[in-house]
């Protein structure tokens, strides 16, 4: 009793809608498919499916069994798959999706180290500001900042990423030396376009008391450095993730602005897709990553 190729043949027939798509989807004659069909019912001593002129119609049973039997499958391949990366070690791609700004500042050296430990691991990258669909574009993993929309992924947290705010000297010049947070309110502002509410500031100050700050919009971007870069123009407040902040401090092309303030944060995290198996590839890729960023200065 071949249990797994009746389960393979009852879903065929379940996706497909009649006997012979399900034939020709498993490369078998249409005989063969009824004959295992009508095997399995009796086996199982009730009726999966319900015959018409046009096509297969599932009774609750043939639900069930079919829900329960995925399932089954399911642990069965991941079963081969864990067992095939056993032997094989740690190898295979991963397709891995993040954020420009910060792939293209902390990626760099915690990917390099990761193939240089894995060199039979393949990787395909893809840098963008917008979140992509990791099921449709079969990603395996996906880094995202901040606040995570209600969905079936899976998440876990790498690190905190503190917010700075800046402006140039010019830009101060112009609009006068700030001397509390207060004194932001109003001002033009370069707000990130993925962001809620990007044109408020929220702190807290060393005291405890909290304060809020509204920029007027000057210019709206989906990608960071291009809003940095205008703020180092003198064309507005900035305020971004500590990685895209930091190195236009160390330049001094922005000045840092009341850096005793909390500004607040935002939280780097890994997505993925449901699933019963996770390849050991894409779950120490994701240990890495944590690894790598947590201990990181720079996050």
């Amino acid at each position: 009793m071949d249990a797994a190729r009746d389960m393979a043949t009852f879903q065929a027939l379940a996706r497909t809608g009649t006997i012979s798509a399900a034939a020709h989807e498993l490369g078998v004659a249409p005989s063969a498919v009824s004959r295992r069909l009508k095997a399995l019912e009796a086996r199982l001593g009730t009726e999966l499916v319900r015959r018409s002129t046009r096509a297969l119609v599932l009774t609750p049973a043939g639900e069930a069994y079919l829900e329960r039997s995925k399932k089954l499958l399911s642990s069965i391949d991941a079963l081969e798959e864990e067992m095939r990366e056993e032997s094989l070690g740690i190898a295979g791609p991963i397709k891995l999706a993040a954020p420009l700004s910060f792939g293209l500042g902390e990626l760099p050296g915690p990917i390099e180290r990761f193939l240089t430990e894995h060199p039979a691991v393949t990787l395909e990258l893809d840098l963008r500001d917008d979140q992509v669909d990791l099921v449709r574009e079969g990603f395996d993993l996906a880094l995202r900042i901040g606040e995570l929309p209600a969905s079936s992924l899976i998440a876990k947290r790498i690190c905190s990423i503190p917010i700075q705010v800046g402006a140039s000297e010019s830009f101060l010049k112009q609009h006068g030396e700030p001397k509390s947070p207060a004194d932001l309110d109003g001002l033009p502002g370069l707000v990130y376009a993925n962001a809620q509410r990007g044109d408020v500031l929220r702190y807290t100050g060393e005291d405890g008391e909290e304060g809020r700050v509204q920029l007027t919009r000057r210019v709206v971007a989906n990608n960071g450095d291009m809003l940095a870069s205008l703020a180092a123009g003198g064309h507005g407040i900035y305020h971004a993730p500590d990685f895209i902040m930091r190195r236009y401090f160390e330049d001094r092309s922005l000045v840092h602005l009341f850096p005793e303030q909390d500004w607040g944060e935002v939280t780097l995290q890994a997505v993925w897709p449901p699933t019963h198996h996770q390849p050991i590839r894409v779950r120490t890729l994701i240990n890495f990553l944590a690894m790598e960023l947590t201990r990181s200065p720079k996050a």
